[in-house]
């Protein structure tokens, strides 16, 4: 019989040694090395915008400053695309460092951050994850994409004109649901494979395939853990961010509660007035303030998240070792 996993709480468990916190300063740190370059290389264009945005548009570009735009949109996709890697990479050595104090209670390197093995393995489990992704909603795509063509020639009325009140009812009827046939068996295959990282840890080899007999007969296990983590996640970010849209707009706000919103209905119009206020009011110091409270609360909240998945992850590895379905090769490193 199965061991019982009770890993929704393991990363909260007593350990001798601390890791977590001092590995996730770092993280904090490394990240905001990376946005910190990511803005100075892009801070052309973020200036442009930020002008714009103080003009509400009323500026008319020249030609010249429109193609300066397209190039700094340019130059901010790419360099988004090339800081991932070493951003994936310090998410990597994060992972590693945390699974590695649950899993062997060892701490290398730097508060645990190293570039070893098994930071690697971590980083390629990363990779599989991507390409798992890919192949699911690209298999998904093949169902989808022919069923959504069929299904549309009715939208389109006999002038060549769209039937708009039809279109959204074909979006919820038709669109809609299958666009969430491939989060079915990006589900199933999430929870199946996700304490792959914490068993190439405890292995010591990259075991992503490996992974599949771990979780056999944890399955709901695992998604109630997950589940139950999420919803805590979830209820901590909507006090938040309602905490959040409530100081930034405490005034529109209260006047809608006044006039018998949302009791009476719909949603309420904004007025020309309104939306002079707010835009004079998210160039104030203090909106900029409040405006990085809630992302840090945000972060923190994600963050928290992140160490618990973590922990029912090493957790499932634990219990695979104690049980025999996996074995920790001699260590090489």
């Amino acid at each position: 019989m199965s061991e019982p996993l009770k890993a929704t709480f393991f990363t909260l468990q007593h350990r001798d040694r601390a890791v977590l916190a001092p590995a996730t300063l770092i993280l904090l740190g490394g990240l905001a090395l990376l946005i910190g370059a990511f803005a100075a290389i892009n801070w052309g264009l973020f200036s442009r915008l930020f002008a714009l945005l103080q003009t509400a548009g009323e500026t008319q570009l020249s030609e010249t400053e429109a193609m300066g735009m397209f190039q700094g949109m340019m130059l901010m996709f790419l360099s988004s695309i090339v800081l991932l890697f070493p951003i994936y990479l310090l998410i990597a050595a994060y992972e590693a460092a945390c699974l590695r104090w649950m899993i062997r209670g060892e701490v290398k390197g730097f508060a645990g951050f190293t570039l070893d093995h098994d930071t690697w393995r971590v980083y390629g489990v990363y990779w599989c994850w991507y390409i798992l992704q890919f192949l699911v909603s690209f298999a998904a795509s093949i169902i989808i994409v022919p069923v959504m063509f069929m299904t549309m020639p009715g939208l389109v009325t006999g002038g060549g004109a769209i039937d708009h009140e039809e279109m959204w009812r074909w979006q919820l009827a038709v669109q809609l649901p299958l666009s969430l046939i491939q989060y079915i068996p990006l589900l199933f295959f999430g929870v199946r494979f996700a304490p792959s990282a914490a068993v190439s840890i405890a292995r010591r080899r990259f075991s992503f395939l490996e992974t599949w007999p771990v979780t056999r007969g944890r399955f709901w296990a695992l998604l109630g853990a997950f589940a139950l983590l999420m919803v805590i996640t979830g209820a901590a970010m909507a006090l938040v961010m309602a905490a959040g849209y409530w100081t930034l707009f405490s005034a529109m706000l209260t006047q809608w509660f006044a006039d018998g919103w949302p009791i009476s209905g719909g949603f309420p119009e904004v007025t020309e007035q309104q939306i002079a206020q707010l835009m004079e009011q998210a160039f104030q110091p203090q909106t900029y303030v409040i405006v990085g409270v809630l992302y840090a609360a945000i972060l923190l909240i994600t963050l928290a998240y992140t160490l618990m998945s973590y922990g029912v992850n090493a957790r499932a590895a634990l219990v695979a070792l104690e049980e025999g379905k996996i074995e920790p090769l001699p260590p090489t490193d």
